[in-house]
This record gives structure tokens, C-alpha cells and sequence, in this order.
């Protein structure tokens, strides 16, 4: 009986071969499968650009939303601001309209009736009458006289020599009014002040 060596080598051919392609049909299958899953480098970079120039987008729309939001609210708070201007000049106006009127009728009965005293007590109303109307809008006046010189609230106009030093840099007559409204300004008082005459060298 001859070994298959044997019968190979004398061209002894046997009856069917049988070839294993399992393997190269799974190999096959799973490079298939992993070029299916896996986008290329380039696909990759598409992707990221994309994903990225649409957060930029959104960033840029959520600023001009923010912006735009912004704006309206300076708008609107500049027309509340020019709303309160207005109504508080109409509220001034409204209280200083009666004080002009009375300064008319007063003008016209000084030339009707030629009298001083009427005048006179017509124009001390009507003083009075502004002098309470401005005190009750915050505006009061400045009284420096008997008081240290306050360069803050007062305006030197002329000064008087003293020999007293206790006098030295007082206020000794305010000479025209000054005012202020509220914690601010509107006008210096003017006033007298005394100097030392021989300031001690």
C-alpha cells in the first residue's frame, strides 16, 4: 500500500479539494464594516469645521441679540429720564406761572393807582411768596455772616482790616444772597470778610 508521500509524488490526484475561504470573507467583511463606521481624516475635519462655524454663529446671534437688547434699554431709559425732566420743569413751572401772574397784576396796579405803599406791599407778597415755593423745592439760602469764610459756599467781594485776630478770616456782612439745592450749589453767597491788619510774621 503506498503512503500519501508516495502517491503524491507518483501524480496520484486525489478526488476533490476542499478550499477554506471563511476567514477571507470575515476579513473582507470587517474591513467593509470599518470603512462604513470610520469617515476618512478629511470627513473628520469637514465635521469639526462645520460643528465649529456653527457655534460661531450662534455666538455671534446671541451677541447682537444681547446688543440689541442693550440698546433698547438705553433707549428706553434715556425717554423714562427725558419723561421725569419734563414733568418735574412742568411741576416748577406750574408753581412759578402764579408767582408771574401776581407780578403782573402788581405792575398794572402800580401804574393804575400811583401807590408806593401797594406797591411796595405787593412786591413783599409776591417775595414771600417765591421764597416759599423755592424752600419747598430744596432750595435754601446760604447764611455765612458771623461764620468762618467758606471758600466752598462763599465768594469774597470786598474785605475789611481788623485788629482783632479772633476776627481773622470772618465773615463780617453778607453782602448778596447765595443758595443751594439740596447738597449742590446754584449760587455763592457774597461777602464781606475781615482781615488781620499786622498778621503776626
Amino acid at each position: 500500500m503506498k503512503n500519501d508521500d508516495q502517491e503524491n509524488k507518483e501524480g496520484y490526484k486525489p478526488r476533490f479539494t476542499v478550499t477554506d475561504r471563511r476567514q477571507g470573507l470575515l476579513e473582507g467583511a470587517d474591513a467593509s464594516s470599518a470603512e462604513e463606521r470610520l469617515p476618512t481624516f478629511v470627513e473628520k475635519l469637514k465635521q469639526e469645521a462645520e460643528e465649529k462655524d456653527k457655534r460661531l454663529r450662534e455666538y455671534i446671534a446671541a451677541y447682537k441679540a444681547k446688543t440689541a437688547e442693550n440698546d433698547e434699554f438705553r433707549a428706553r431709559l434715556q425717554r423714562e429720564n427725558e419723561t421725569r425732566l419734563d414733568q418735574f420743569k412742568a411741576n416748577l413751572f406750574a408753581k412759578l406761572v402764579p408767582i408771574l401772574d401776581n407780578l403782573k397784576r402788581a405792575s398794572q396796579a402800580a401804574r393804575e393807582n400811583r401807590d408806593f405803599d401797594r406797591l411796595h406791599e405787593g412786591i413783599e407778597m409776591i417775595v414771600s411768596q417765591f421764597t416759599r415755593e423755592i424752600k419747598d423745592q430744596g432750595v435754601t439760602l446760604i447764611e455765612a455772616s458771623g461764620r468762618a469764610f467758606d471758600p466752598s459756599t462763599a465768594e469774597v467781594f470786598i474785605t475789611v482790616e481788623t485788629g482783632d485776630p479772633a476776627q481773622d478770616n470772618m465773615v463780617v456782612e453778607d453782602l448778596e444772597p447765595g443758595y443751594m439745592f439740596r447738597e449742590k450749589l446754584i449760587k455763592p453767597v457774597k461777602v464781606k470778610v475781615a482781615k488781620l491788619k499786622n498778621p503776626p510774621a
